[in-house]
């Protein structure tokens, strides 16, 4: 699935003719007709005849659909999600084939509120107070977030459904991709591992991948409006992923849900899987490496005891093996009552995930350390769905941004 329409407040798309970005803006709705999406527009007002005037001195193509408040049943105002579900009604889309770009505090709280994608217009407007939302600073920016992020279907080179859960990789954890700086490429490794500086264009290649992994969820339906979102805690108490936590701060206040760094704690020091991985691979021996390992240092935050019931929980990671960390979080989120999870991570290495369940008898309290042993657990192996063209395009993707071609 790709986004199929826009949703433009009506302030985004008022200029004075003649000017470059009234120009810009022309070019972006033409684009936008040629690319076969189709463009509707929000007033608060009925579009007066001055406003039909304006927009054919700009040179604009017919909007595809007009909405104002008289079309909103409910009579409620910007902010709400009918505003939206009227535009699905009338192109009888889904909220996730949308893309909307507005330039005040109501546009932003009637995309979030509706779990659409949100852009704010910044040459329409200041990023208004108490906001968080990608940007976009002049109208030829649409085209390319769109080409780059949404016009295509979601693309993962791992994915697995059971019962209410879901796994998401984007790509093998051997990838390489097109980078600006300080290379022509970049290992995975290189950003989540050793977190090196790397720049797509003038933007950070953790922002840039964490988005791509973002919008593939959105265009999917993975993410709804109002989600909790985590990180899987690393290693060492207390701590997450700086290089996730930062970007997720943001891309949950972009899909009005709640990042939680409390959700998922770790209580006791574990040892680092990868290193012990490393470790085992020079040796040539066997990675010291269980489920109890984590099932006895990771729980759930005590206050979101009652809380958790029916809601969906999107579970970050970078990176995922055999997925004994991701599947300590889903049977804790499980017993808790959480009505869908989503478990999405960066890169993927190997293609198994072995699914584990408490063995019949054993009672899980997802909210207090236990004493599991590895014996407690019963395993099933897993086969996800590996798509071996992811990487190619993804790096096909970057290329195109950055102006040159791929491997």
């Amino acid at each position: 699935m790709a986004v199929q329409a826009v949703i433009f407040d009506y302030k985004t798309l008022l200029m004075r003719p003649g000017t470059p970005q009234a120009q810009a803006a022309r070019g972006m709705l033409e684009w936008l007709r040629d690319r076969g999406l189709r463009w509707c527009v929000f007033t608060t007002d009925p579009f007066s005849e001055n406003y039909r005037q304006d927009f054919g001195q700009l040179g604009y193509p017919e909007p595809d659909l007009l909405v104002d408040l008289g079309h909103i049943a409910s009579g409620k105002r910007r902010g709400s999600p009918d505003w939206v579900d009227t535009v699905t009604a009338a192109f009888e889309l889904e909220r996730r084939e949308l893309l909307y770009v507005g330039c005040n505090v109501m546009d932003w709280r009637t995309a979030i509120n509706s779990g659409v994608l949100y852009l704010h217009a910044c040459w329409a407007g200041p990023m208004p107070s108490g906001t968080t939302s990608l940007t976009a600073d002049s109208p030829q920016e649409i085209p390319k977030f769109t080409e780059t992020f949404l016009t295509g279907p979601p693309s993962w080179s791992h994915r697995l459904d059971q019962d209410h859960w879901s796994l998401r990789s984007l790509l093998p954890a051997s990838a390489t991709l097109p980078s600006t700086s300080p290379a022509r490429w970049f290992a995975l490794q290189d950003v989540f591992t050793y977190d090196k500086t790397i720049k797509i264009n003038n933007d950070d290649a953790r922002d840039v991948l964490m988005l791509f992994v973002l919008a593939n969820a959105y265009l999917e339906g993975l993410i709804p409006a109002n989600p909790y979102i985590c990180v899987y805690p690393g290693s060492k108490k207390g701590k997450v992923s700086a290089q996730l936590k930062d970007y997720l701060d943001k891309a949950a206040k972009l899909f009005h849900g709640y990042y939680r760094d409390d959700l998922l704690v770790r209580m006791v020091d574990a040892p680092d899987t990868s290193i012990e991985r490393a470790r085992a691979r020079r040796q040539g021996g066997t990675a010291d490496v269980s489920i109890a390992t984590q099932a006895t240092t990771v729980h759930l935050g005590p206050k979101y005891r009652g809380k958790l019931k029916g809601k969906t929980v999107v579970v970050f990671d970078d990176f995922t093996t055999h997925g004994m960390s991701l599947e300590w979080a889903r049977l804790l989120l499980a017993a808790a009552g959480v009505g869908r999870i989503v478990m999405l991570t960066v890169g993927k290495y190997g293609t198994g995930h072995t699914r584990y369940e408490l063995k019949d008898g054993k009672v899980l309290d997802p909210y207090v350390l236990n004493a599991l042993t590895a014996d407690d657990f019963s395993s099933v192996n897993c086969r996800p769905i590996v798509d071996q063209a992811a990487e190619g395009r993804l790096s096909t993707l970057i290329s195109i941004s950055l102006g040159t071609t791929g491997h």
